[in-house]
């Protein structure tokens, strides 16, 4: 009776392990064959005669490496991490918005733990969309710019990520249809991380994305600003 009993917990710290290298293994797999979608669409994109079409497959490659990004975030990370996932977005927002003397900073005021690594995936690629739209349409050719993502507790049970910039007014949207595929994707996107997207004006640039927390929201205060 007492050997069975002391075997419960070095089984259940086996079972612990193969859990956790399994889902690492799921985690590279997929992020293998994200690669592989990213290269199919590079080839698609550059066999394109119009450059609408270019600009739509250079958007869903765009897309398609945050999420390869995320996933390879994940797999490096225990337990896995908003704030690093976010950190990836940021370093290749960086690429996009530094030639255009665009500042990228990242605050974080709150730890936030709990969240499904489908979901932290999903945010990463809902803060790339809205920060990517700020860095091509809200500031004018050659002006300076800054774009802020933060990451803060809504309430107990809520965090809330931030994205604001210091450009021109979002447009207002004339009916669904125009308010483009940036904004119709975040919302689908935020809604299966179970969350909430909000604008708080018509023309604001403040967006905010609520989602619920299963785990703690433990206080802190790191903020960077990104530069390469």
């Amino acid at each position: 009776m007492i050997q069975n009993k002391a075997a419960g917990p070095s089984s259940s710290g086996q079972s612990g392990s193969l859990d956790d290298l399994l889902l690492r293994e799921t985690y590279h797999r997929c992020s293998n064959d994200l690669q592989l979608v990213i290269s199919l669409l590079s080839l698609q994109s550059r066999r394109a005669v119009n450059s609408e079409t270019r600009d739509a497959l250079a958007d869903a490659m765009a897309r398609v490496a945050i999420l390869a990004r995320a996933r390879t975030e994940l797999t490096q990370r225990r337990p896995p991490s908003l704030e690093g996932a976010l950190q990836e977005v940021c370093t290749v927002l960086l690429s996009q918005a530094e030639p255009r003397s665009i500042l990228i900073s990242m605050q974080i005021e709150y730890e936030v733990h709990g969240l499904p690594p489908e979901h932290i995936a999903t945010l990463a690629l809902v803060v790339n969309e809205l920060a990517t739209n700020a860095v091509k349409h809200a500031f004018e050719e050659g002006k300076a710019g800054h774009i802020r993502i933060a990451v803060r507790r809504y309430d107990q049970h809520h965090a809330a990520i931030t994205v604001d910039d210091d450009g021109i007014p979002f447009p207002v949207p004339r009916g669904e249809k125009s308010a483009g595929i940036g904004l119709s994707l975040v919302k689908r996107l935020v809604a299966s991380a179970n969350g909430v997207f909000i604008q708080h004006a018509a023309e604001s640039k403040c967006f905010e994305i609520r989602v619920p927390v299963n785990g703690t929201l433990d206080q802190t205060r790191r903020a960077t600003a990104l530069r390469s």
